[in-house]
């Protein structure tokens, strides 16, 4: 008999396994340009801007250090997705964002389906952007849901933090603490 949890949580932990993974050899592109494409108009939209960066955060060919710059806090994840570096999976794992919402200029609600070989996994996923630094930026929270669905959510998920400097959170939006220096 077919046992549909089953099957949906381990879909949930390959999917994020797979989001995670940046596979040896993986992708060309050593740029670290995280910003869109520009619109008709020459700067591109907030839409624009966070659709392309959430996409390139959870594609498995984007490089371990692009992830880093595209996630909220991200260097405070650093061991998390340098972790996943070798998983087979990468190559297979992206998302597509179907909806964003902007609340205000720093911060955007986020609605996105996790892709496993271009086939939906996890549909209407919701996350969140915030703008730091002048780049739109995958929410420390939204890859901390993620990582919890794994059941493998880092320390740095749960733990409270100082705002990340050039963005204000989003109301009621957790933050997580800096990864330790040795």
């Amino acid at each position: 008999m077919f046992n549909r949890r089953f099957a949906a949580k381990m879909l949930a932990v390959c999917a994020v396994t797979a989001l995670l993974a940046v596979g040896a050899g993986c992708g060309n592109d050593d740029s670290d340009n995280t910003s869109a494409a520009p619109s008709k108009s020459g700067a591109p939209t907030v839409t624009e801007a966070v659709t392309v960066n959430f996409e390139k955060f959870f594609d498995g060919a984007t490089s371990a250090d692009q992830k880093i710059a595209l996630l909220e806090n991200g260097p405070a994840f650093a061991d998390a997705i340098k972790a996943q570096a070798d998983s087979p999976m990468a190559k297979s794992a992206s998302a597509k964002v179907t909806n964003v919402a902007t609340i205000d200029s720093d911060h955007a609600d986020v609605t996105f389906d996790v892709l496993f070989n271009g086939k939906p996994a996890l549909s209407g996923q919701q996350g969140s952007a915030v703008v730091v630094d002048n780049t739109w930026k995958v929410t420390a929270s939204t890859f901390c849901a993620l990582l919890t669905l794994e059941g493998a959510a880092p320390p740095v998920c749960g733990a409270p933090a100082p705002a990340t400097p050039g963005a204000t959170p989003a109301p009621g939006a957790p933050t997580v603490a800096p990864a330790p220096t040795s």
